[in-house]
C-alpha cells in the first residue's frame, strides 16, 4: 500500500479512490502546501495567536 492509498483510506474513501489516483495525489499535495503555509511556533505549547481581549466598556454618559 502506497502512502497515497493509505491517506485516501484514512480519509474514508475506501476503494472509491481507485482510478482517481491523480486527483488524490493533487488533493494530498494541496493539503501539504496548505499545512506548510501556517507558521509553527517554536514551542508546541505556545498559543498559535495572541489571546483576544475585549476592550472594557466605556462609562455611560449621564
Amino acid at each position: 500500500m502506497t502512502e497515497d492509498e493509505a491517506l485516501a483510506r484514512a480519509a474514508g474513501l475506501g476503494d472509491a479512490w481507485q482510478g482517481r489516483e491523480a486527483e488524490i495525489a493533487e488533493a494530498i499535495a494541496h493539503a501539504r502546501r496548505l499545512a506548510a503555509s501556517f507558521p509553527r511556533p517554536a514551542d508546541e505549547r505556545a498559543e498559535p495567536m495572541p489571546v483576544y481581549a475585549a476592550p472594557a466598556p466605556k462609562a455611560a454618559r449621564a
